[in-house]
């Protein structure tokens, strides 16, 4: 179910279906005012800064997990988390957050300085933990992620492998093409630095893909 922080998403969605059956074009902002109307706001200005906010109260700023109740399960978009192994949180950082887009929510040593890390990482609404420790998760997961708008991420990426060079897999790999599977969708596969693989999938039915998470940002207003 759509929240307020899906408030752009609902307002393209809302022109669109406005132009097909009533063939009246709003303005994007127009429908950004009718959208933070439904949910109670007096105009657009008030719902952005509720969504920035929210947006805000995700990330801990502290180093070290003291004092983030990392147990309370609102902290993650999903009850279902998978935890990955890295050997390099400096690697992990570069690529899951500046190359994949990802936030830190919480993260650094787990038991203090120079113990493993350990931390949750968000974007849109996927949620992975990752960690240093041996004892906690084989390498060389696969993770499929249900998403809407896979041409824009791949878009992304291979815009931003072009300005981070070869620093991420090395000059041998790039962004791999999008593919069409047999089970009606199309499939992204990105490896990470320690043999880790995330799936990202798009329904090729329009209706079906529209249920599901975007993760391209949205367009600014």
């Amino acid at each position: 179910m759509r929240t307020f922080r899906d408030a752009k998403t609902m307002a393209k969605t809302l022109r669109a279906e406005v132009l097909a059956r009533r063939q009246v074009d709003l303005s994007h902002s127009e429908s950004l005012e009718i959208v933070a109307r439904q949910f109670g706001f007096d105009d657009w200005n008030v719902l952005a800064a509720k969504v920035a906010d929210a947006g805000r109260s995700r990330i801990v700023q502290s180093v070290y997990l003291e004092g983030a109740d990392v147990t309370d399960p609102r902290r993650a978009t999903t009850s279902t988390i998978p935890v990955l192994r890295i050997f390099s949180a400096d690697r992990a950082k570069e690529f899951y957050l500046e190359f994949l887009g990802f936030t830190l929510d919480f993260g650094g040593p787990s038991g203090g300085p120079g113990t493993p890390f350990y931390g949750q990482i968000i974007r849109a609404e996927t949620t992975f933990h990752l960690t240093e420790m041996p004892y906690d998760p084989g390498h060389g997961a696969t993770v499929a992620i249900n998403l809407n708008g896979i041409d824009a991420l791949h878009r992304e990426l291979s815009a931003r492998y072009g300005e981070m060079g070869s620093r991420v897999w090395g000059p041998g790999v790039w962004v791999p093409d999008i593919e069409d599977v047999p089970w009606g969708s199309r499939v992204l596969t990105i490896a990470d630095p320690f043999g880790n693989h995330l799936r990202f999938s798009e329904p090729k039915d329009p209706e079906a893909a529209k249920a599901l998470p975007r993760w391209a940002a949205g367009d600014a207003r």
